[in-house]
């Protein structure tokens, strides 16, 4: 977890607040003034956090423990089976001074008197090199330290550990917050934890080489020494930081982002990456989930999942429902806000007695590349565990569970309360076999069939059974046929997990994959990846006689990959056969053989009841082959000729010539009676194919007034394609009158941009003159020439000759500021028209941080700033601010709590100064002359995607049309601000300083 995770895609907007915004969260401040990243509170003491806090009502908060007990700087607590607060602390945390030792350590904290408060503490281990998760279990400690997954064990009953076992190493140390994390038990005895986006792992282990490239969450099975990984190239956030599992077992995890993941549809075993849907999200960040499962608390919070608001010092709660086979999430009123910056829960846990226990981070820092890694404010002294409890409802007396016997422990698994049946269920993992599975097999005899918990407690059962690799098929049986939906769900889970010691895993999983509640289904599918036999993805594609919706989608789409190496050669030999020709469209739409061949995709493609999706995947694999004959049989398909998805997606395939049989079939789709959206596509598939015999049909569409305006421009750009410079005279004479519509202008000028960009500049100039309206109406204007290789220089050539006013030139800074284009001639020409002097000194000054930052404090007026940046509409196209507005760039929300006004100032101002690892600007050119400036997002090697700040969606290239590829600074222009005066800077600066500070 970085306790603050600036992993923000940066964007600049329009004007100030785009900068700012986007310069906090990318940075890795560099120079740095002597100050904090929010500033140290005056008051460090107890009392004066205390009366920071504003508690929802009908609860009370007091101090459970401080650094008094030697907690400072903690970053995981568990408790114990004794109600023994186990708390990990990182001092030496961001990085170990050269030449110290390492002096983190996991220390004990205990209540001995029972009045709420720890009394004594004491050290289990100490020298630990900065870990930052672990869990109790096996008697011992499991502890991710570093490179390694450790066990420390104390075996003398001292109280401090005295053996050190490696269990596992090779996990990724990139980053120091980003390192192995989050630990927890899973129901059926599993260790999960995660990594971040900054790591690769590459584990060896007896079951072969683990990787995990970028963020990932591990799954360690102790007694088989079985160590898996899921969602590895962050594909379920950037950061995950806190899993736990519902009361039938379905896993969560949180981001260390906003959002918030149903985990159970990526537990797929697969190198294939997609990314995993979020389910809710906060309005920033945050960081573990706890569920809360106590008789204490109010019954409104019950289900509720409580999460760590490290950013915002807050205690945030979201609602869990239902949502077919996955969940959806909304937020909530937090139970706890404080007015210290200081304040960082970083974990939440329910406690022994159903209070809510908050660890405290307690540190005005909270990251390591914000601030210097030896920065004085970096606070080491400090650390607290707060106690949140109901105001009138009792405290649970927590059962003695220490040194008892099977029996009474496996009682406890019938306990309402959540904290007790999790310590009974390590507990018992721990206990030899022998002792545990004869009194395991008689309580389950035993159990009431009329008890309401009855199957809940045949899932606590069949959970230790796994905790013990005992593999109990007549149990697992049982409760496949429960009558709860989420028994079932469970078994099939399990099932999964057993499927290479069952005697036929499908066997029992059929039933459930065909069960009528979704969740179920999910969990079958799931489990039947896990079987890697062909007719295993017989079975999974069972789950699409059923309703589908994003969770099962996605998992399908998996499983097919991971159980590709066993289905496809069966397929192949002609010794697969699918229920239904409808599952066998499906896979080969989503997974094409590569030794498919036309006949097989043609008699798939008439099966019916094929769902669009489907058959369009189908037709789009044909026209893969190349063959004149299947592009024909493509493009005279009537579904294709009213598919705008389908014909966009056939143009981005390498399809020359084209014959006139099936270009013919295109006209079809060319028709004004189509939608817009199909004439548009066919217009790029034409255009793209280079289909010159559909030019006069575009151009009559081009030409039509009584058609939709976004099909004429897309025809207009069609033609230059088609006809080159043929299409100058008609290009000219739209462009130069007023007569015609804006939106076919810009379309005109685009063309003409990438025929002649001397004609293009003249064109631009007197556009720009016309669009004096608004910053994105100017944005509009200069576009097209300046995407275009020499469109800038060409163009500043033409502001030599051809004057702006100054409300136009300040229009056009502005606009070019928000495509996030760099270029100092431009931008110089610009300036000298608007007649604007900047304030800002064009190279870094620390003096004039410090004059400004003072100024801000003694004279800046939040309530103006906040006037400026609402007069900028493209600072809300991209960045968030109190749950509105644009993802691009960095969440506002909070800014003021994460970063001091020093720290705006100098991003703001001088934003090539500080540039995070991974968001340095790339540009690439296209072959055609195209420049598209961005932050590369995804590479594979094939495509590049892009983020621009001119959209929301991700450029897709292809890399054989790319001519360029170039990585250079800072997205965010320099120059932003000099068209303001000091009064805005300063005042815009204030207000930003303060968001989030109430």
């Amino acid at each position: 977890m970085s306790f603050v995770n600036t992993t923000v895609l940066r964007k600049i907007p329009t004007g100030i607040a785009l900068l700012l915004s986007l310069f906090l969260s990318l940075s890795g401040f560099g120079q740095i003034n002597p100050m904090s990243v929010s500033p140290a509170e005056t008051d460090n003491s107890v009392a004066a956090e205390l009366k920071s806090f504003q508690l929802a009502k009908g609860y009370k908060i007091e101090l459970f423990a401080s650094e008094d007990l030697g907690i400072a700087d903690p970053c995981a607590m568990r408790w114990d089976e004794k109600g023994r607060l186990w708390v990990l602390t990182i001092p030496s945390y961001p990085q170990l001074e050269p030449g110290k030792k390492p002096v983190d350590k996991l220390t004990v904290l205990e209540d001995r008197n029972g009045d709420g408060k720890a009394d004594t503490s004491w050290v289990f281990a100490d020298g630990l090199m900065m870990p930052l998760g672990f869990e109790l279990g096996h008697g011992g400690v499991y502890l991710g330290e570093q490179t390694e997954l450790v066990f420390l064990k104390d075996t003398n009953s001292d109280g401090k550990a005295d053996t050190r076992q490696v269990l596992m190493s090779g996990f990724g140390t990139h980053d120091s917050h980003q390192t192995l994390n989050s630990f927890i038990w899973s129901p059926g005895g599993e260790l999960f934890f995660s990594q971040g986006h900054s790591i690769y792992s590459r584990v060896e282990t007896a079951w072969g080489i683990e990787k995990a490239d970028r963020a990932a969450i591990w799954r360690y099975r102790p007694l088989r020494r079985q160590l898996d990984n899921f969602l590895d190239g962050s594909m379920a956030s950037v950061n995950p930081w806190g899993m736990n599992f519902g009361e039938w077992g379905e896993m969560f995890h949180k981001a260390n982002d906003p959002e918030l993941f149903y985990t159970v549809p990526g537990l797929v075993k697969t190198a294939q990456r997609a990314l995993l849907p979020p389910i809710g999200k906060l309005v920033i960040k945050g960081s573990i989930i706890e569920i809360i499962r106590t008789k204490h608390l109010p019954d409104d919070l019950k289900g509720d999942f409580v999460i760590a608001g490290y950013y915002n010092n807050k205690i945030e709660r979201m609602r869990v429902a239902n949502d077919s086979s996955g969940y959806s999430a909304r937020l909530l009123d937090p139970i706890l806000s404080s007015s210290s910056r200081s304040f960082r829960p970083i974990d939440v846990k329910v406690g022994p007695d159903g209070a809510l226990y908050i660890m405290d981070w307690y540190n005005p820092i909270i990251g390591h590349y914000q601030a210097s890694m030896r920065h004085p404010d970096r606070d080491k002294t400090h650390g607290r565990i707060w106690r949140i409890t109901a105001t009138d409802r009792p405290l649970v007396q927590p059962p003695k569970l220490a040194g008892q016997p099977v029996p009474v422990l496996l009682d406890h698994l019938k306990s309402d309360e959540h904290w007790v049946r999790y310590q009974v269920k390590r507990l018992l993992a721990e206990k030899p076999m022998h002792e545990v599975r004869p009194k395991l097999t008689e309580w389950v005899a035993k159990l009431d069939a009329k008890d309401p918990n009855y199957e809940h407690h045949l899932m606590e059962a069949l959970g230790v059974f796994e905790s013990h690799e005992l593999v109990h098929e007549a149990l697992l049986r049982q409760l496949a046929k429960g009558k709860e939906p989420g028994a079932r769900a469970y078994a099939a889970h399990v099932a999964g997990r057993w499927s290479d010691r069952l005697a036929d895993p499908l066997a029992v999983l059929e039933p459930l994959i065909n069960d009528n509640h979704a969740r179920v289904r999910l969990e079958a599918l799931v489990a039947v990846s896990s079987v890697h036999r062909p007719e295993a993805m017989v079975l999974a594609t069972q789950v699409l006689d059923q309703p589908m919706d994003k969770f099962l989608t996605y998992a399908l789409n998996k499983t097919a990959y991971a159980l590709q190496d066993a289905w496809e050669p069966a397929l192949q030999s002609g010794k697969l056969a699918f229920k239904k020709p409808a599952h066998l469209a499906w896979l080969v739409s989503v997974l094409p053989p590569s030794w498919y061949l036309p006949d097989q995709y043609r008699k798939l493609i008439g099966t019916e009841n094929l769902t669009p999706e489907v058959r369009r995947n189908l037709l789009l694999s044909l026209a893969k082959t190349g063959k004149a004959a299947d592009i024909e049989f493509v493009l005279s398909q009537p579904s294709a000729q009213t598919d705008a998805v389908l014909l966009e997606n056939l143009s981005k395939l390498d399809v020359r010539p084209v014959s006139p049989i099936a270009a013919t079939s295109l006209k079809n789709s060319l028709l004004p009676s189509k939608t817009a959206e199909v004439n548009m596509a066919a217009i790029h598939l034409a255009r793209a194919w280079k289909i010159s015999s559909t030019a006069a049909t575009i151009n009559n569409l081009a030409m039509n007034n009584q058609i939709d305006q976004r099909v004429r421009a897309e025809g207009l750009k069609a033609l230059v394609e088609l006809r080159g410079r043929a299409a100058l005279p008609l290009l000219q004479k739209l462009v130069g009158s007023a007569e015609t519509p804006r939106v076919i202008r810009l379309a005109s000028l685009k063309g003409l941009s990438e025929l002649d960009v001397a004609l293009a500049a003249r064109a631009t100039v007197a556009e720009m003159q016309r669009s004096g309206a608004s910053v994105d109406a100017m944005r509009e204007a200069i576009a097209p020439l300046i995407d275009q290789r020499s469109g800038i220089k060409a163009l500043t050539a033409e502001l030599e000759k051809t004057a702006l006013s100054k409300p136009q030139a300040r229009l056009a800074l502005e606009a070019l500021a928000t495509k996030g284009i760099n270029a100092p001639e431009l931008s110089a020409r610009l300036n000298a028209l608007a007649e604007e002097r900047t304030i800002v000194a064009r190279k870094y000054s620390s003096d004039y941080v410090e004059k400004l930052a003072k100024a801000i404090q003694e004279q800046g007026n939040a309530k103006r700033g906040e006037l400026i940046y609402q007069a900028n509409p493209s600072c809300s196209a991209c960045h968030s601010l109190n749950g509105k507005g644009g993802t691009i760039g960095p969440n506002l929300s909070a800014i003021g709590r994460g970063l001091s006004s020093r720290e705006i100032i100098t991003e703001v101002l001088w934003p090539n100064q500080n540039i995070k690892e991974g968001y340095n600007q790339v540009q690439v050119e296209t072959k055609k002359g195209e420049i598209i400036q961005g932050i590369k997002v995804f590479e594979t090697a094939e495509v590049i995607h892009i983020k621009t700040t001119a959209s929301t969606k991700n450029r897709v290239i292809n890399k054989k049309e790319l001519a360029s590829q170039t990585e250079s600074g800072s997205l965010m222009p320099t120059g932003l601000m000099d068209a303001y005066s000091e009064e805005d800077v300063r005042d815009l600066i204030r207000y930003l300083s303060e968001l989030g500070s109430k």
